[in-house]
C-alpha cells in the first residue's frame, strides 16, 4: 500500500452561476446544459462491428429554480397574446477555483442561444405538503459556444 493518498479535488457542482437573458438565476437549484450527438451507424460485409459517426446534435438546457420572478408568466402571456415563441439565451459558469479542473483548465463558461421551452410548464401549483414553489423547465437550444478557450 502506498504511503500517501492521491486526493482529487473534484468540481463542486454548487460552485457556479446560471444566467437567463443576462440576468443571474439567483434562486437556481440545478442547471444543466446537455449536448447529445445524433449518430448514424453502418455495417459492412466482412466486419462484425459498426462504424459510427456524428451527423448532427441536439442541445438541451434544464433549469430548476425556486420561483421568484415572473419570467415564465411573461413568456406564456406573450405567446398567448402575440403567438411569439419564447426564445432565451442561457449562460452557465463553472467557478470552483478549488477544483483540479479549474487549476488545470481555468473556469468554464458555456452559452446556449435559441432556447425554447419544451414540455410541461407549471403555471400554478398549490400543495399543503410543499414548502416553496419550484419550477423545472427544459429547453431545446439552437447554438452552443464555449468561452475562454
Amino acid at each position: 500500500m502506498a504511503d500517501s493518498v492521491d486526493l482529487r479535488n473534484h468540481i463542486d457542482c454548487s460552485q457556479g452561476k446560471a444566467f437567463l437573458d443576462g440576468e443571474e438565476c439567483l434562486d437556481a437549484v440545478s442547471f444543466s446544459i446537455i449536448f447529445t450527438p445524433v449518430t448514424s451507424s453502418t455495417k459492412t460485409l466482412g466486419h462484425t462491428g459498426e462504424d459510427t459517426r456524428w451527423k448532427g446534435h441536439t442541445i438541451r438546457v434544464q433549469l430548476s429554480e425556486y420561483r421568484s420572478t415572473d419570467w415564465i408568466k411573461r413568456a406564456i402571456k406573450d405567446y398567448l397574446e402575440n403567438k411569439k415563441t419564447p426564445n432565451f439565451t442561457f449562460q452557465g459558469m463553472c467557478t470552483d477555483e478549488q477544483s483540479d479542473y479549474y487549476a488545470d483548465y481555468g473556469g468554464q463558461t458555456v452559452t446556449v442561444t435559441g432556447c425554447v421551452p419544451t414540455g410541461d410548464i407549471t403555471v400554478l401549483a398549490q400543495d399543503v405538503n410543499s414548502d416553496f414553489m419550484q419550477d423545472s423547465v427544459t429547453f431545446n437550444g439552437k447554438d452552443l459556444k464555449f468561452s475562454g478557450d
